[in-house]
């Protein structure tokens, strides 16, 4: 579309404004662009801005913005006629992602389905859009208590990410993931093992990850839970950290910060 917005443009600055870590920066900057894609009338401009606003509201805990986005990403992805390809699949997964942060896990689990097999319609089985659907899935049968389905779903997203060494993020995320099965399973000393594997690799990798903080808040919970209360201060203070340097002092932040004042009384 000529009248269109210059989406090359549109992500060079996200790309800036990611690396200076100001959510708030960002939120404002992504509303500018949506607006101007709405004056505009451009669809894909739309699609593609709402893609990423939806992702910023959705850490920043506004999950009934976020769903609306994410709904309108879908609509405008049907109107297009994209609602085969793998840009639905992927809009599928952002969608049951805001459900899994509302803990409406019936309705994730249904978007997560629908996106797996589109993912397998468009032949892309072994992609590392799959091992990242498959993480998802297992953490909504995490969470329903369904531990065996839980676990084939991690062994489907190990299998496929551990063939693509560039993804190492992702193989890290699948670690934290595995540790927080683990902790539900009361395997505390294998949870503390896959926690240690993902902070391993974020700092490696040199410790930029906005998930790290998830691998150290996972520490600091195993610690919590064998009782060993300095090292779980220890951990999540430095969850708490990265969290701020990611992504702020959300709602998320808060309720971390709350749970530590209540280990240093303790210590």
């Amino acid at each position: 579309m000529e009248n269109g917005i210059d989406l090359n443009k549109f992500y060079q600055g996200l790309d800036d404004l990611f690396q200076q870590k100001d959510s708030g920066q960002t939120m404002a900057y992504l509303q500018r662009w949506l607006q101007e894609a709405q004056q505009r009338q451009d669809t894909s401009g739309i699609v593609a801005v709402s893609n990423e606003l939806g992702g910023l509201c959705r850490v920043m805990g506004q999950i009934d913005r976020a769903k609306d986005l994410y709904k309108t990403v879908l609509t405008q992805l049907e109107h297009m006629g994209l609602i085969h390809s793998e840009h639905y699949a992927t809009a599928l997964i952002n969608a049951g992602d805001v459900y899994v942060n509302s803990r409406e896990l019936p309705e994730a689990l249904q978007y997560f389905l629908r996106a797996r097999d589109l993912l397998v319609e468009c032949g892309l089985a072994g992609d590392y859009r799959m091992a990242a659907l498959n993480n998802n899935i297992s953490m909504v049968y995490r969470d329903t208590g369904e531990f065996d389905k839980a676990e084939q779903a991690l062994d489907i997203a190990f299998r496929i990410i551990r063939g693509i060494p560039e993804c190492r993020g992702e193989l890290a995320t699948t670690y934290i993931n595995l540790g927080e099965l683990q902790v539900r399973q009361n395997k505390l000393e294998m949870a503390r093992e896959s926690f240690e594997e993902a902070c391993r690799m974020f700092e490696e990798d040199g410790g930029g990850d906005v998930h790290y903080s998830s691998a150290c808040a996972g520490l600091g919970q195993v610690y919590y839970l064998k009782g060993q209360i300095p090292q779980a201060i220890r951990w999540y203070e430095k969850a708490l950290t990265l969290m701020e340097r990611d992504f702020g002092r959300t709602e998320y932040y808060k309720i971390l910060e709350a749970n530590l004042a209540k280990l240093k009384g303790m210590a």
